[in-house]
């Protein structure tokens, strides 16, 4: 259930008694009854009734807790509205300021509550290191108290050695079945791996698991390919190679879109074609899939098959959460590289997205999410004023 917008107005000290009515009455114009509330505590949004509201205002107003300034037309209201952006800036608060008839008309509200729910919905959860970011990604791993800090998301670390053997698991029936009648050699031995981590992911309540695959499939010669990619699938973030700025990432577009999205290798980049690969795209992203072997270790098994979507979002927050790089592209083609992991997919960008991924990248993985999602993310990212590249 969708909490409430919180939202207080503001009025000068000789506004009449009716004007809190005046404002539940022009709210009620536009926002259902039960989707938001009045209240004086730390609001979503302040709306401005008249001129000379600027102290009640900045006294609402706290640190830490972006707002949006809304004006009704007349009274002066735009007027005091805009003295309180000023102070907002001055004062290093993040706000927006618009006109409230045209914000509710534009969707601009929606975006706001949408974006307000994002980061309650993921303050609170919990995230697992399960054993440690891998060595070749020196620009991935993001501090435990930066996550806090940032998502309010706390990580557990959970080393291979606290866990019990993948060959104890019973198999995972879910996968079994998604795949039933197929007598793939080694289905079994994945379906072992998901059990595994099936039952850390609702033993420790994780609503988001990074995992450091290869020391698996080195020691073990199994891979964990197709239990993340389940794992994805149902809506439970799980991230391979220990990448907890990607875990980051997916963790916060899975709260905005509800899909998880697929982490990819930044393949190739010619000209204005970016090709994406990795080896456990997510089984809802991807249709004619197949199980070959896991590309890197020719061992066990891996995801591969045809992204379905056309139009794309690209997302990538960096290893300080601080930054974070948003482009759209589009879908135009399936390659059968060799020398990749299992799914590929080429994506057609701008030039200018083309320059950033080659001179200002945040880190080898992306973030493929169907469909255009740039304003949200945007949104959503500048609500934490993280920077957007």
């Amino acid at each position: 259930m969708i909490p409430p917008l919180k939202i207080s107005w503001v009025a000068h000290k000789g506004a009449g008694p009716d004007t809190g009515e005046k404002a539940t009455a022009f709210l009620g114009q536009f926002l259902a009854p039960g989707s938001f509330e009045i209240t004086s505590q730390p609001p979503d949004i302040i709306l401005f009734m008249s001129g000379g509201s600027e102290r009640m205002a900045i006294s609402l107003a706290k640190p830490g807790h972006p707002v949006l300034l809304l004006a009704i037309r007349g009274n002066n209201a735009y007027a005091a509205a805009t003295e309180v952006m000023a102070w907002m800036k001055a004062n290093n608060r993040y706000a927006l300021l618009l006109d409230a008839r045209d914000a509710f008309e534009s969707g601009l509200v929606d975006l706001w509550w949408q974006t307000v729910n994002v980061w309650k919905k993921l303050n609170g959860q919990k995230a697992a290191l399960i054993g440690a970011v891998s060595d070749w990604l020196v620009a991935s791993e993001v501090a435990a108290e930066q996550l806090k800090k940032v998502m309010g998301v706390y990580l557990e670390e959970i080393p291979w050695s606290e866990l019990p053997d993948y060959r104890e698991m019973i198999t995972d029936e879910t996968l079994m079945n998604r795949f039933h009648g197929n007598k793939v050699r080694g289905l079994e031995e994945a379906a072992r791996v998901l059990t595994l981590l099936r039952n850390e992911v609702e033993k420790q309540s994780l609503s988001a698991i990074a995992v450091e695959c290869f020391s698996l499939v080195q020691q073990e010669k199994v891979t964990a390919c197709l239990a993340l990619a389940q794992l994805n699938t149902e809506g439970i973030t799980a991230a391979c190679e220990g990448d907890l700025a990607s875990m980051a990432g997916m963790m916060l577009v899975r709260e905005l879109t509800g899909m998880v999205p697929w982490m990819a290798n930044t393949t190739r980049i010619e000209g204005q074609t970016l090709t994406l690969s990795h080896c456990t795209a997510a089984f809802n992203l991807v249709e004619n899939v197949s199980l070959p072997t896991h590309y890197e270790t020719n061992t066990s098994l891996a995801v591969k098959g045809m992204v379905k979507a056309s139009g794309v979002t690209l997302f990538r927050l960096s290893s300080t959460l601080e930054k974070a790089m948003i482009l759209t592209g589009k879908v135009t083609g399936h390659p059968q590289h060799r020398d990749a992991c299992r799914t590929q997919v080429e994506i057609v960008i701008s030039p200018s997205s083309a320059d950033k991924l080659k001179n200002q990248p945040l880190g080898n993985h992306l973030l493929m999410i169907p469909g255009n999602w740039s304003d949200p993310l945007e949104m959503v990212c500048r609500y934490k004023e993280i920077i957007i590249l």
